[in-house]
């Protein structure tokens, strides 16, 4: 899977372009176990003169993003110590999928283990690796008939005091 998304602000008072680009590969290692990667890189740039929008910040943290850490608190933070995101973005997801036991061949239910990384950040600071946020931790994913359900809990091994961690986290959809 792969996915681009070009976005241009040419009206009204802000002047912006934003790209972001997915990348998802699935491997079958047996009929039995699944390597998942996911990698996400976005980009944002104000234009003729003007600042990158605020409102169109990207966040980290939580499902879809690195787990572990409380959705959309990483990246920049404002003098009040709220969350504001970025206009720079990198996420790398790395998950192994078992057979949940006793399920036997059901594809439906399945534990994963995961290594997640990635972080946000601000106009004008610079990505830099060791301003990357990691974690690592195990979950449970069941295609469902209410829709596809993910319950991990994770515990980040690369982070800093100010960072929210949360190790429990739920996502219906997607």
């Amino acid at each position: 899977y792969q996915r681009l998304n070009l976005e241009w602000g040419a009206l009204g008072d802000t002047r912006y372009l934003r790209s972001d680009y997915q990348f998802q590969q699935h491997f079958a290692i047996t009929n039995r176990y699944t390597y998942s990667f996911n990698a996400e890189i976005a980009y944002g740039i104000g234009l003729q003169g003007r600042p990158y929008p605020v409102f169109k910040n990207w966040s980290g943290g939580g499902l879809g993003s690195v787990r572990g850490f409380e959705q959309g608190t990483l990246g920049p933070i404002d003098a009040l110590g709220a969350s504001i995101g970025g206009n720079k973005r990198i996420n790398l997801n790395h998950e192994l999928y078992v057979p949940f036991p006793g399920a036997g061949n059901d594809r439906t239910l399945r534990l994963f283990g995961y290594v997640d990384a990635g972080n946000v950040w601000g106009e004008n600071e610079p990505i830099k690796f060791k301003d990357f946020r990691a974690s690592t931790g195990v979950g449970i994913s069941w295609v469902s008939p209410v829709g596809p359900l993910k319950l991990s809990y994770g515990k980040p091994f690369r982070y800093v005091d100010q960072d929210k961690i949360q190790k429990l986290q739920f996502q219906i959809g997607t």
